[in-house]
This record gives structure tokens, C-alpha cells and sequence, in this order.
């Protein structure tokens, strides 16, 4: 019980972390989206993955040894994953604009909690079963999952009221949805962003023995984001040359306060997927519970990320049902992470 908790406070905080980033990238001078996206991918997938693969090296190694003697498949899927999940948010976005923004925001995160354990625990079957037999997803995890989806629906349907009532969506502006494509991104969307969930069963073994537990998926972690790295400069560039924003790299005066926010957010962001492998080691010895942590981070951006949309009013002069439909979405989700907890102490 004690490690559980342990393990869910430090991915909520690092959650809560990631979601302060609300505010500061709205500050960006002058920087398109896709310049942005790239200079703070420097730092929370080149910068900061290498100073926590540091913490993962114990003294008397050098850097390489890290990787020194794990098998070429092992690095090479988890640097794979790392490149397919750096351009889900593509799916995402997609998905949100056939959808809406809420409704396909809280599917395609409730499609990449459902596939990030489902697909990590059918990898951990075929490809690590030998090693690992005890790995698997218990029956109270399952439910969890369960009690999870139906909370990330009822957010979402919430969210959709809260447009209609707040920003008066006109049916004119929705002329572009489509259900079926838009599930059909959210589904894909979720493929591709499970991959993080994978990439640490596929990252599985890649520390030297001296490495200190907490810090045991870092160097995995190092992996998964170079790849990500990877994707998101490519996609950064092709929007580069699509918008000629190539000039913006040149703009000597907002260097200095952009590059402050890209710190400042990139450090906020990288503080979710550090606590994710950190706060999941306190369960190895649990592997369902390991297996959902998953879960409990893409809750926790999801709660902290709606609380800061309230802290700064956008839901401000909601009906009395949406805020009702709200509620039972957030207590659904708080259950959906203590389920676990309260069916094994059953």
C-alpha cells in the first residue's frame, strides 16, 4: 500500500509540474508553433534526458557502458517508439478537429491509457515472458481501466457542453466534424502514444548493475526521447518551410525571454516523463500496478490540466449539468487510480 502510494504521489506531482506549462507558452513573443516546439525539444528530449541518464551511471562507468552490452533490437524498438510517439500529437490534433477540442482530447487520452497497457502487456508476453513470467495485468487493473474510460468520457462530454454554452459554437464552425474519422485518429492516436508505455517494458534491463533503482529506466528513458527527438525536428522543419518561418531562428530580440520559456516549460514537461520512470520503480515487484502507472500519469495531466482552465475561468458561466457531468468525469478518474489499491486490500 505504502509503495503504491508512494509511487502515484510522485507522478501526480510531476504531473502537476507539466500542467504549469498552461500558462507561460501562452507568453511565446513572435515564435511560431513549430519554432517553439523545437527549441524546447532540445531540452525535453536532448538536454534533460542526458542529464537524467547521468543519474543512472554509477561512479567509476563512462556514458557509453550504459548501452555498452544491451542487445541492438532493445535499444534500436525503444528509439523506434520513441520516434512513433513523438508524432502522436498529430493524431491527436486530427482527432480534436473532427471531434471537437474536448471530445477528442479526452478519447484519444483514454485510447492511449487503454493501448498503453494493453499493448505493454502483450509485449511483455511474447517478447520478455522467459525472463519476466510474473509480468501481467491483474483483474483490478482491468476495472480500473474500465472506471478510467468512462471518466475520461464524461470530461470530454463535459467539455463539449462547456463550448457550446461558453464559447457559443456555431453549428457553421462544426460543419467540419466527423465522428468517424475523428474516433479513427483517437484510436491511432492512442497506438501512437502507448508507445511511452512500451518503450519501458521494451527498456527493460538497459542500467548496469550498480545503478540505483529509482533511477533504473533513465537510460531507457535517454533512448525513447532522442527518438522522439527525431520526429519532432522533422515535423518541426516541414512546417518550417511550409509557413517560411525559418526567419523567426533569427530574431535576436526575443531570443532571450523565448529561450527562458522554452526552460522553463521544457523543464515543467520533462518533469512528467522523469516522475513516470521514477515513481514506477517503487512497484517493480508488483507488475500490474508497474503496468498502470501509465495510466495515472495521463489522470494526472488530465485533472491538473482542467483545474488550471477553471484557475484561469474558461469555464466560467457553465450550466448546472456540465459542472454536474464535470464532477462525476474528475471522481471517476480519482477512483479509477485508488481502485487497484482498495481491490487487493479486499
Amino acid at each position: 500500500m505504502e509503495t503504491y502510494l508512494t509511487a502515484v504521489g510522485i507522478i501526480l506531482l510531476g504531473t502537476l509540474l507539466q500542467s504549469a506549462t498552461y500558462v507561460p507558452i501562452s507568453m511565446v513573443r513572435e515564435w511560431s508553433w513549430e519554432t517553439f516546439s523545437f527549441v524546447r525539444g532540445l531540452i525535453i528530449y536532448v538536454a534533460l534526458p542526458l542529464w537524467a541518464a547521468n543519474l543512472a551511471l554509477p561512479p567509476g562507468y563512462l556514458f557509453y557502458e550504459l548501452f555498452d552490452q544491451v542487445p541492438g533490437f532493445q535499444w534500436a524498438s525503444t528509439i523506434a517508439l520513441g520516434v512513433v510517439w513523438g508524432a502522436a500529437d498529430l493524431a491527436y490534433e486530427r482527432s480534436m478537429f473532427y471531434l471537437g477540442a474536448s471530445r477528442g482530447k479526452a478519447l484519444s487520452t483514454g485510447m492511449t491509457g487503454f493501448f498503453g497497457i494493453v499493448l505493454a502487456a502483450l509485449v511483455m508476453h511474447f517478447f520478455f515472458y522467459n525472463t519476466h513470467p510474473e509480468w501481467g495485468i491483474s483483474l483490478s487493473v482491468i476495472a480500473a481501466i474500465a472506471v478510467a474510460l468512462a471518466g475520461f468520457y464524461m470530461v470530454g462530454k463535459a467539455g463539449d457542453h462547456k463550448d457550446l454554452e461558453i464559447h457559443s459554437v456555431l453549428d457553421a464552425d462544426r460543419r467540419h466534424f466527423n465522428t468517424k474519422k475523428g474516433v479513427l485518429f483517437a484510436l491511432l492516436g492512442g497506438i501512437m502514444g502507448a508507445c511511452l508505455n512500451i518503450a519501458m517494458v521494451t527498456g527493460e534491463g538497459i542500467f548496469l548493475p550498480e545503478t540505483i533503482v529509482a533511477y533504473r529506466w533513465l537510460p531507457a528513458l535517454f533512448l525513447f526521447c532522442w527518438g522522439a527527438f527525431a520526429s519532432n525536428t522533422v515535423i518541426c522543419i516541414v512546417q518550417n518551410i511550409r509557413n517560411h518561418s525559418f526567419a523567426e531562428y533569427s530574431m535576436g530580440g526575443v531570443w532571450k525571454f523565448n529561450l527562458i520559456i522554452c526552460a522553463l516549460t521544457g523543464m515543467a514537461e520533462f518533469a512528467a516523463l522523469f516522475a513516470f520512470c521514477t515513481g514506477r520503480t517503487f512497484l517493480i515487484k508488483n507488475t500490474p500496478f508497474m503496468v498502470f502507472t501509465f495510466l495515472i500519469m495521463l489522470i494526472g495531466q488530465t485533472l491538473f490540466g482542467h483545474m488550471w482552465e477553471l484557475i484561469v475561468s474558461e469555464w466560467r458561466g457553465m450550466s448546472q449539468k456540465t459542472a454536474q457531468t464535470l464532477l462525476v468525469g474528475v471522481l471517476l478518474l480519482l477512483l479509477s487510480i485508488v481502485l487497484p489499491l482498495l481491490v487487493s486490500l479486499m
